[in-house]
């Protein structure tokens, strides 16, 4: 099957940041140098590959008018953009949460053409990880001198609930 059907978290990057967090020695999913860039429908992300072949590339890629190839640091994209937050809680005996948040997508003026889904990325290291794979729910997302956006449902991009 190709295409993008789901969104999800790269698990084999998410262990190195969980057995590793320095900044140095693995990707860190919190900076503002980390990237989202969109891919076309051709994509197919496959959130159980290794580590060392959850990277990004070019292929399939969507870019276009104020949205350039290799993507938009997520600095820049949205008023009070920060990136992606960790915040760890432990709700006593029984599940411990981990939840990803970030401030919403908003970048004006794009003209882009059948964007599908997309990742952010950790684009200050060698070794650029994706993080996570954003499906946008099965048409193609185009703007035209428009808006390109994302509101996360109270901010949450992803939570990881782990039972005791």
């Amino acid at each position: 099957m190709t295409g993008w059907t789901e969104s999800g978290l790269y698990a084999q990057v998410l262990a190195l940041n969980v057995v590793t967090p320095a900044a140095t020695t693995s990707p860190p999913w919190t900076l503002k140098s980390n990237k989202l860039f969109l891919t076309n429908n051709s994509d197919t992300p496959n959130f159980d590959q290794a580590a060392s072949s959850a990277i990004y590339a070019t292929t399939n890629e969507v870019s276009g008018t104020n949205w350039a190839a290799g993507g938009i640091f997520a600095s820049a994209l949205g008023a009070g953009a920060t990136d992606i937050t960790l915040t760890v809680g432990n709700t006593g005996p029984g599940p411990s949460v981990m939840t990803y948040t970030a401030q919403n997508v908003s970048v004006a003026t794009t003209t882009l053409t059948g964007a599908y889904g997309g990742y952010f990325y950790w684009s200050a290291g060698g070794t650029q990880y994706k993080i996570i794979g954003i499906y946008f729910g099965g048409s193609g997302y185009s703007t035209v001198a428009g808006t390109f956006a994302i509101t996360w449902a109270s901010g949450v991009i992803a939570n990881i609930t782990c039972a005791s």
